[in-house]
């Protein structure tokens, strides 16, 4: 299945600019339509003494099912990736919730630590996607950008 092109709209923080919740329709080839939404407007200052957590939920509907994805960005145990199909049936993907990496000290988030390492020749790390999946990710992410900036439906550009 390859996204096509795609509707979206998105908010944005007032104070740092960041899009902090959207909804999408991602019309796909061979038939399907996905309807995906996210947000991390719940709570949250990673930046408050003490930090406070933010609730964040991703949901993305299709013909097959359904992924869930959430929890708090301060705890690893406070969600999970869960892929429920149309019969009702519940499958854990992943049993933690990993989002973001807030501290400001170290060698950066585990998503750039990991890609350095591939790049640098390193085998065996989990990338939790294929090449081709991470790069249509990417692609229909931009069409999200494009689409909410023209308030058009934009195609998911194609390399």
């Amino acid at each position: 299945v390859q996204p096509l092109d795609v509707h979206c709209r998105m908010t944005h923080s007032e104070i740092t600019g960041a899009d902090v919740s959207f909804s999408a329709t991602v019309r796909c080839n061979e038939g399907p339509v996905m309807s995906v939404s996210g947000t991390s407007l719940l709570g949250g200052n990673a930046h408050s003494d003490p930090p406070v957590p933010k609730e964040v939920r991703i949901d993305v509907f299709g013909s097959e099912g359904s992924l869930h994805y959430g929890g708090n960005d301060r705890e690893a145990n406070s969600g999970k990736l869960e892929f429920k199909d149309k019969e009702g049936n519940v499958e854990v993907l992943h049993d933690e919730f990993h989002f973001e990496n807030l501290e400001n000290s170290g060698d950066g988030p585990e998503s750039l630590r990991e890609f350095v390492r591939l790049c640098d020749g390193e085998e065996g790390l989990e990338a939790g996607a294929n090449v081709t999946d991470g790069l249509r990710s990417i692609q229909t992410i931009d069409a999200m950008y494009r689409s909410h900036a023209s308030s058009q439906v934009e195609a998911v550009l194609q390399a």
